[in-house]
């Protein structure tokens, strides 16, 4: 019997405290919906809430059972990693990862996780790892279960983000680069190796940095976010005592308001906006040129040359400064899709194309 196709994708978005629902239809009105939830750590209360926004969903969209679920998942609640182990031929791989896998990770039985080759030598065979507790895995499927959702896949967002750049982008299939998505108020970055996903890495700020004004002070974007994280998870524990268990609490916008970052001091000033925006830039650009150098077991796999980005296009001028660096940076800076259109959503997007790409990163 085929699988069901997949037609709607819930993100479990704790950067937002939202859980986000897209789904794939030509009404607009009714593809997106969100709702906040107020638990800051994926506890009993958490998952009490989590079944509760699935059962409001489903009056809202008048649904008895909702077909063909992709669930995406926090990076950081995932595993990822590299295993090198002993060229001792096809049957004796499975024992041998196996007890390289229980030495580095001694609650490997706690553990569900998937392996795939990646490099092999005369001496060694290099394998990827990915990873998630067992009994958090089990606590998703068994609520999106019993609150009616038939759940088919579960993977993690950023390599959602990339099953979506490889269906929009054919030339990303196979391809071994890195995607950077910067949002409006997170980035993530995503390394893909001859189109399989073998590392991620996530920025707590996006394009709202692009200041066109004032120079944006780095190391306050990250005390910002902390801060303002502080501040919503106290202010949503308020509205927990009061919350209805009956109110319309989906919404069809997830963006939220950001404040800007303070400028610089002692810096130069550049002479226009568009001066400011690409200074701002160099944020980003000086990340990417950092996670590249510090991955050194990634870009041995192969040579990383392109970096494919995934921004509005009001900033798509910044491609043609930054890559005047090129010789320097030693990487290319490109737009997602060369009509740089690629959505908003990208994530969301990708939860529906799971199945096609990177399958062993699904669960």
């Amino acid at each position: 019997m085929a699988e069901s196709i997949l037609s709607l994708t819930i993100f479990v978005n704790d950067e937002e405290n939202k859980i986000c629902f897209y789904r794939d239809t030509k009404d607009r009105n009714n593809s997106h919906a969100a709702a906040t939830y107020h638990s800051t750590s994926m506890d009993d209360g958490f998952f009490h809430e989590f079944s509760r926004i699935l059962n409001l969903y489903k009056k809202k969209f008048e649904q008895k059972i909702v077909p063909g679920v992709s669930l995406l998942l926090p990076d950081h609640l995932f595993l990822n990693d590299m295993i090198t182990i002993p060229n001792m031929g096809k049957k004796a791989v499975e024992n041998s990862l196996g007890l390289v896998i229980g030495t580095v990770y001694k609650n490997k039985d706690e553990l569900t996780y998937n392996t795939f080759p990646l490099q092999q030598t005369k001496q060694t065979e290099l394998y990827g790892l990915v990873g998630i507790r067992k009994s958090l895995l089990q606590n998703f499927k068994n609520t999106c279960t019993n609150s009616g959702f038939a759940l088919q896949n579960i993977t993690f967002v950023s390599n959602a983000m990339a099953d979506a750049a490889m269906s929009l982008n054919s030339k990303l299939r196979n391809a071994t680069c890195l995607l950077l998505d910067i949002k409006e108020s997170v980035s993530r970055f995503v390394f893909l190796n001859k189109g399989r996903t073998v590392g991620t890495y996530s920025l707590p700020f996006g394009y709202t940095a692009l200041s066109s004004t004032k120079l944006v002070n780095e190391s306050q974007l990250f005390d910002y976010f902390s801060a303002k994280q502080l501040v919503r998870s106290a202010k949503e524990k308020a509205r927990a005592n009061t919350a209805s268990t009956e109110e319309d609490i989906f919404s069809v916008s997830d963006s939220q308001e950001q404040a800007p970052a303070p400028e610089a001091a002692h810096h130069p000033l550049p002479s226009d906006q568009s001066g400011f925006i690409f200074e701002n830039f160099r944020i980003f650009v000086k990340w990417t040129l950092e996670l590249l150098a510090a991955n050194t077991k990634i870009t041995a796999l192969g040579e990383i040359d392109s970096v494919y980005v995934n921004m509005p296009t009001e900033f798509h001028f910044l491609f043609d400064r930054v890559n005047m660096d090129q010789a320097e940076n030693g990487v290319l800076f490109q737009p997602m899709l060369a009509d740089g259109a690629a959505p908003r959503i990208l994530e969301m997007l990708g939860g529906l194309q799971a199945k096609q790409y990177n399958r062993l990163n699904n669960f």
